[in-house]
């Protein structure tokens, strides 16, 4: 079988990197015996990303469909592969596709797979091997007399050892080094959480939380150093859910002689033991992310978070005690939002952050807030996600003034833009210059959608 799958155009993006999700697939089809393509689309026009998917025709294409502001992109895949190559299966996957799946399947698409992929894209590609119709496969959305049809879940994979080892010979690494520079990779060693966070799809998604083995982990580390990795993003929600075997990856990680500078997200409250984070220190963790959301205890309440304001500083604290720099990230545009809890938030980021990051709550499929959205359904606003434009606030002037003004407050800083262009750390400039690149990306799509009033939109 010929197997194509893309990551599609995007019009905003935090880093360029490879799927890891459409990394597993590719491992999965590849043990299967099929011809299997990557092809990641996210930083070509939308017009380009079409041309290169219908350059060959392939017996499948199965396309990522994670991010809502791709889903204008991805609904329109189908369709122009099935008007050249009619006999061509396109199938999707992802955050989007898993909670609005009539977007894809009204828009030609064969199937959708929704939920955690992995073994439901294996089962699919060996039905299909052997002719058999996937129609009651377990994981699958599919289209019925004009109505959308849920087969039940796949299982979970318990396990979650049992998913490849990302074996990166298979792609083409050295454009994802260019942009970062530095040889920077990604990995995500768990899924699920023991949290329900009223703006967050991971426990919809994922279901209950998981994490792969201290040694798996310290074996993807082990791979990672063999093809001259210098750093790993560590993306899981919170790394630190299961301190134990948190524990046992940093010993083994300075045992085994595997460590590499890396980062992770942890909450405020993860860490019970302070050596933990002694030990954190010592396997080579650079950089922390702790995500306080919102500076006001009325925001974090609504938002169901677990912890407080002080738990943030005194965490900022002990990892600041330990030389690890940290990254905090801010929400605001909440229904019942004031301004001066907005200015609480960015007055938090400024005093216990290296770097940080304010952005403005988006209603994203499958959290609680998508549930209510007034606009949910309307496709022609999934584009304004990413950008700053998708508002709940009820005073959206105000929020929309102080999101921009404390974006370029950052940004402006001498002391940012000295340390993104010539910072010794490697490291530390890559973090810096993440956060130019975003707002260069953000600022280049508003232009364009402000243009865009005056012109002909794009081909649907």
């Amino acid at each position: 079988m010929n197997i194509l799958l893309a990551a599609p155009s995007a019009q905003t993006r935090f880093e360029y990197f490879p799927s890891i999700g459409l990394m597993n697939l590719f491992l999965i089809a590849k043990d299967l015996g099929c011809h299997v393509e990557y092809l990641d689309l996210t930083e070509d026009s939308y017009a380009k990303g079409v041309d290169r998917i219908l350059e060959n025709q392939y017996d499948l294409v199965g396309v990522s469909c994670s991010f809502t502001n791709t889903a204008p992109y991805c609904m329109t895949y189908a369709r122009k592969i099935k008007a050249k190559f009619p006999d061509t299966e396109v199938i999707a996957g992802g955050i989007h596709a898993t909670f609005v799946p009539e977007d894809l399947l009204f828009n030609q698409y064969d199937a959708v797979v929704y939920g955690e992929g992995e073994l439901t894209f294996k089962r699919f590609l060996r039905q299909r091997l052997k002719g058999e119709s996937v129609k009651h496969l377990e994981g699958i959305c599919r289209l019925q007399d004009g109505r959308v049809i849920k087969n039940p879940p796949a299982e979970r994979i318990e396990n979650l050892d049992d998913l490849p080892v990302n074996d990166y010979t298979h792609f083409d690494m050295e454009p994802y080094f260019k942009r970062a520079g530095i040889r920077l990779i990604q990995m995500m060693t768990s899924r699920g959480c023991r949290f329900n966070c009223r703006f967050c799809s991971t426990v919809r998604m994922w279901g209950r939380h998981r994490q792969q083995s201290a040694r798996r982990m310290v074996r993807e580390f082990l791979t990672a150093k063999q093809m001259g990795v210098e750093y790993i993003s560590i993306e899981d929600d919170d790394f630190c859910l299961n301190e134990k075997n948190v524990r046992e990856f940093c010993r083994l990680l300075t045992e085994e002689n595997a460590v590499i500078p890396w980062s992770m997200t942890l909450g405020a409250r993860s860490v019970s033991d302070e050596s933990t984070l002694d030990l954190l220190a010592r396997s080579g963790c650079r950089v922390a992310g702790i995500s306080i959301e919102s500076a006001s205890p009325k925001i974090l309440k609504q938002l169901g978070r677990v912890y407080t304001v002080d738990d943030n500083i005194r965490m900022f604290r002990a990892l600041k005690k330990r030389n690890i720099m940290v990254e905090n990230k801010g929400l605001i545009g909440f229904s019942d939002e004031s301004v001066k809890d907005v200015v609480m938030t960015y007055r938090h980021l400024f005093h216990t952050s290296d770097f940080w990051h304010g952005s403005i709550l988006e209603p994203r499929p499958g959290c609680e807030y998508w549930e209510s959205w007034e606009k949910k359904g309307d496709t022609a606003q999934y584009e304004r996600f990413g950008k700053g434009n998708v508002f709940f606030a009820k005073n959206k002037t105000a929020t929309y003034i102080l999101f921009r003004f404390f974006a370029v407050l950052y940004l402006l800083s001498p002391r940012r833009v000295f340390l993104s262009l010539f910072g010794r750390d490697p490291i530390v400039r890559y973090w810096h210059r993440k956060y130019y690149i975003m707002a260069y990306w953000t600022l280049k799509a508003n232009i364009e959608d402000f243009l865009g009033w005056f012109s002909p939109k794009r081909e649907s």
